[in-house]
């Protein structure tokens, strides 16, 4: 089991299992985690629970049909279930433990960081990867 937080730990969960790990390097996610990228990993609904805080969190629409969530405690991203899959969105930071998994991928490098390179052997899509 894994287990992870917010900041100030109002919002609490476990996972099960890591289907996905990636590096988001969107505008959107880059000004949301105020880094370079952002690190998710995607966890299956069934193998997510929240331990505490399951409503304290707040939704932030940062394009049309598309949501962030966001601790308004504490400020952290937060886990947030996916509106087109099956799929809960962790923000890879907020694990406490190690999820047993590594990034596989670097997406949206059609806008990443101008400042940032990119320096390990990962795939890279320009966009969001297909399949």
């Amino acid at each position: 089991m894994i287990k992870g937080s917010c900041l100030c730990r109002a919002i609490q969960f476990e996972a099960d299992q890591v289907e996905f790990f990636g590096h988001c390097h969107c505008s959107m996610c880059r000004k949301a985690h105020g880094a370079a990228f952002a690190t998710f990993a995607g966890v299956p609904a069934r193998a997510f629970r929240y331990v505490a805080g399951a409503d304290h969190a707040r939704l932030y629409e940062s394009s049309p049909g598309s949501y962030r969530a966001f601790c308004p405690t504490c400020g952290s991203n937060t886990p947030i279930k996916s509106s087109e899959s099956d799929t809960f969105y962790v923000p890879a930071g907020l694990f406490n433990d190690d999820p047993g998994a590594r990034p596989v991928l670097h997406m949206f490098v059609a806008s990443k960081a101008p400042w940032w390179e990119i320096n390990d052997d990962l795939p890279q899509h320009a966009e969001y990867p297909q399949g």
